[in-house]
């Protein structure tokens, strides 16, 4: 009895190690981050579903200054300058316009690598020769039960992260690229309808 005493006893310090190891991980992890002033992300994401049975992927570059963002994958184009979103479909020349509301329940892309920072809680998991593996959970009821995250030993940058939602589904994104500190222009953020002759606007703010 003594011995399964001592090892239950134990079992609290070692959950509060861990969190604290993945607290100072993603701290450092959040210090880098933000000493970028922009970021460019060329990623590899794929969603699957077993009740859907669907496993599909696709690739884009994802652009990220301050609050603005900018996602070209082949079937769309998404925008926003922090205000105003435009996604634009190449193939029917058409953009919808929109405006960003705060809903904690969708991931914003301009937050997608510190996304850790709020609303969760995380957990250690565990670590070999390049990466951390941390688990994050949302601290409120959502859309999603948990992300696993993992982080580069190297850069401290993310170099992966799998999004599962409450009905199993998996959004896994894979990053390729990771480019920083590039000057880019605020207008990149920004759809301007003479670049795209006869779009047709469909304003829905």
């Amino acid at each position: 009895m003594k011995k399964h005493f001592f090892i239950f006893f134990l079992l609290p310090c070692i959950v509060l190690a861990q969190d604290q190891k993945a607290k100072s991980i993603l701290e450092q992890l959040s210090d880098k981050t933000k000493s970028y002033t922009s970021i460019e992300a060329k990623f590899t994401n794929t969603f699957y579903s077993s009740v859907t049975d669907i496993n599909e992927s696709q690739s884009g570059t994802l652009f990220i200054k301050n609050d603005s963002y900018r996602i070209e994958m082949k079937e769309q184009t998404i925008i926003c300058d922090g205000e105003t979103n435009w996604i634009y479909l190449p193939d029917d020349n058409e953009v919808n316009i929109t405006e960003i509301e705060n809903d904690e329940n969708v991931l914003n892309p301009s937050e997608i690598f510190t996304l850790y920072e709020n609303g969760y809680k995380y957990k250690f998991i565990n670590e070999d020769n390049k990466k951390y593996h941390i688990d994050l959970f949302p601290e409120e009821s959502g859309p999603f039960s948990k992300v696993e995250l993992f982080i580069n030993k190297f850069n401290m940058q993310i170099s992966s992260f799998t999004i599962i939602d409450k009905q199993g589904s998996h959004f896994k994104y894979i990053i390729d690229s990771f480019i920083t500190n590039q000057e880019i222009n605020d207008d990149f953020f920004m759809f301007k309808t003479s670049d795209y002759p006869n779009v047709e606007v469909i304003d829905l703010r």
